[in-house]
């Protein structure tokens, strides 16, 4: 995969999940902590995008960064989806 491949995908899957992530952030019934953490989930999308060239180098520390950050943002994810299908 080339970088300008790579980027693209990154910032189509970023765009799309923020707009997801507003509209659950809109329309569910989260409890206030749910509120103050979704931003960042927001934020943690776009860090892959924006950091790119770093994923494409294949340094150990950069990949388990970035895969330490995917797996909060699934974990909190999960959580406000979970605790929507709850109540």
């Amino acid at each position: 995969m080339t970088f300008y491949q790579a980027r693209r995908n990154q910032l189509i899957i970023a765009a799309l999940s923020t707009v997801l992530l507003a509209g659950l952030w809109a329309v569910g019934d989260l409890p206030l902590a749910m509120y103050y953490a979704l931003p960042f989930v927001i934020v943690g999308l776009w860090v892959p995008a924006l950091l790119v060239r770093k994923q494409l180098q294949g340094s150990l520390v950069w990949n388990l960064f970035f895969g330490l950050l995917g797996i909060a943002v699934i974990s909190i994810v999960v959580r406000a989806v979970w605790l929507i299908g709850r109540g």
